[in-house]
């Protein structure tokens, strides 16, 4: 899942507000705030010589509002180049860098991530702030990004799980920007020009919007002079007003029965959950675990172990800041020859029913204290070993700073989900799936 600024840096640098406003620490993570507003959290950890920077921009599907579109084609262009930075210099700085340079644009943020060694973090900070700050958006390469997306829409409604997702969203979200596929519509992204995209720029990609965070063998010291010359010295901007935040009261859809070329089948079931900054959040993450996570999960045991339904199954539950959902999927063969006739019936007819089955078991059978136990462990287990990579750990530190929870949040994820009791799990439970949707997507007879 992608967008960014504004005029001459060399210009707009002013040394009046290059010293940081304020500045904090916690568990190793020192943050500073520049007058402008822009944020750096810095996480120093020896060893190795690499780093990791992540810029998260708080603005993704929400912000596109009735120009849906932009955010895909700002995520592809973004890197391409810098109004102060010719296509030769720009070239050479990522040379310089070299490590991985990506973007990725999502529901509520984008993300811009740089991979290199130490020695290079000026060379790093200055790559960040030319594309972020001061983008420059070729119209030969805005072509080339919309014909690129439009090829990956093609071959995302061939895709049986991300169709049955999308049309999944689309249900859940009847009112939100959440409800679009993040690839977006052809006709949207085709409609995507390069001043469209510079109107989104200057709009969401300013100091006071941006985080970065910069983890790995390096000094506070030496971070924070580095984005004083490169980030803070951009003169404030107002933070930008925010769309209204929505309340969606769920779906009440029959079952969406979709047709793709080939593969697998899948049945997906939805249902909203709570937001990221929500206290629920952690008991719905919790509950999504026991319904569908790992092999000692209901849908496991029942579906897969009892049934021999599913090739593969699951549930996620995305992050995302205002309301988030819990999906239950399940792939499996479309059809089975019946042994008494060699009749051909549908398959997916049984998975749905057995999927509903399971799901609504939350309601009618109350979860164990050994259940809400596993649970806490899968999830923090798996939270953990995302964390083992360096990149992970800056992403989440800037991520939770921009989406407005705090970047300490990272640290008190285990505590959260420890705190789940018995009974706010159970409250959980029948809550979720009171009002659901479901796809199913079939391939082609």
């Amino acid at each position: 899942m992608k967008r960014l600024a504004a005029a001459a840096l060399a210009l707009l640098f002013v040394t009046s507000v290059a010293r940081p406003a304020c500045a904090q620490e916690a568990r190793g993570v020192r943050k500073v705030t520049f007058p402008n507003g822009f944020r750096l959290l810095v996480k120093p950890e020896s060893g190795k010589g690499l780093i990791a920077l992540t810029a998260v921009i708080r603005a993704g599907a929400l912000e596109e509002k009735d120009r849906p579109g932009i955010g895909q084609v700002l995520a592809r262009t973004l890197l391409s180049g810098a109004k102060n930075l010719s296509p030769r210099r720009l070239a050479q700085l990522s040379d310089e860098v070299g490590g991985e340079f990506s973007v990725t644009w999502d529901l509520d943020y984008t993300e811009v991530y740089v991979s290199t060694t130490s020695d290079q973090l000026s060379s790093a900070l200055q790559l960040l702030a030319e594309t972020l700050v001061d983008p420059k958006f070729d119209p030969k390469l805005v072509e080339q990004a919309k014909t690129a997306i439009a090829d990956e829409i093609t071959s995302a409604k061939k895709k049986s799980f991300q169709l049955g997702y999308d049309e999944l969203r689309r249900l859940l979200y009847a009112d939100s920007p959440y409800r679009r596929a993040l690839l977006g519509d052809r006709s949207e992204v085709d409609a995507v020009t390069p001043a469209a995209l510079h109107e989104y720029a200057d709009r969401w990609f300013v100091p006071s919007n941006m985080v970065l965070a910069v983890v790995g063998d390096v000094t506070f010291e030496d971070a924070q002079e580095a984005a004083k010359l490169w980030f803070a010295r951009k003169p404030a901007v107002a933070q930008p007003k925010r769309p209204a935040v929505f309340d969606n009261p769920g779906p009440a859809a029959p079952p969406s029965v979709l047709e793709v070329e080939s593969g697998a089948a899948y049945v997906v079931a939805g249902s909203l959950a709570a937001g990221l900054a929500s206290p629920g959040y952690a008991a719905d993450m919790v509950v999504s675990t026991v319904l569908g996570g790992g092999k000692a999960s209901r849908m496991f045991r029942e579906l897969r172990e009892r049934d021999s339904l599913a090739y593969e199954l699951g549930t996620l539950m995305p992050p995302l800041l205002y309301q988030s959902h819990v999906v239950a999927y399940v792939a499996s063969a479309p059809y089975y020859v019946t042994a008494s006739d060699a009749t051909v019936q549908p398959l997916t007819d049984t998975v749905r029913a057995a999927l509903k089955e399971t799901v609504e078991s939350l309601r009618t059978r109350p979860i164990t204290a050994e259940e809400l136990e596993r649970a806490k462990r899968y999830v923090i287990g798996t939270f953990a070993l995302r964390h083992e990579r360096q990149q992970e750990r800056s992403k989440h530190l800037a991520w939770y700073e921009a989406m407005g929870v705090g970047f300490a949040t990272d640290d008190r994820f285990a505590a959260k989900v420890n705190a789940v009791t018995l009974q706010d799990a159970q409250a959980s439970a029948r809550r979720l799936f009171q009002r659901s949707a479901m796809v199913v997507v079939v391939p082609k007879q």
